[in-house]
């Protein structure tokens, strides 16, 4: 059975709700044809962007590596910017999600997720699929248009 999609009111701070500091990434590699976009589908094939909570004494940086390595198999990710917070409830309603999101780049083609039932996929970013929480996919469109402009620094390669 497929979930709903996310509506309106996860992005709404129920009173009450505790907070969970968390890290995500849009990870780019570059290739012939442009920037790849890495994908995580979740089981039940729900796409995203990696992302996790920060465990007692993480850094942000260390919990985002962490993600990365759990969710998307990928060990050699270099940090070229932040990207902001994003907030919104867990889909269980249980938390409130505070991710830090950050842009990555790599020129690894990913291992096995260590996380069971996850797998990474490579996404043309021109072409990226709608991911399952909408703002994931809004922060996607603002990294394809900053590249565009020339903000990130990256025209000449990695």
């Amino acid at each position: 059975m497929k979930l709903p999609p996310p509506d309106a009111t996860f992005y709404t701070h129920p009173p009450a709700t505790p907070e969970r500091a968390s890290v995500g990434a849009v990870v780019l590699k570059r290739s012939d044809s442009g920037w790849l976009l890495a994908v995580v589908i979740e089981p039940g094939d729900y796409p995203q962007l990696p992302k996790g909570g920060v465990e007692a004494g993480e850094t942000h940086e260390q919990a985002l590596m962490r993600e990365l390595r759990e969710e998307a198999g990928l060990y050699a990710v270099r940090v070229v910017a932040d990207l902001g917070t994003l907030e919104r409830l867990n889909y269980a309603r249980t938390l409130w999600q505070v991710t830090r999101y950050s842009l990555g780049v790599t020129e690894e083609m990913g291992q096995p997720p260590l996380e069971p039932g996850f797998r990474l996929e490579w996404h043309a970013l021109a072409d990226a699929p709608p991911l399952f929480w909408p703002e994931q996919t809004r922060l996607v469109e603002q990294v394809r248009g900053a590249l565009a402009r020339g903000e990130y620094g990256l025209e000449g390669g990695m």
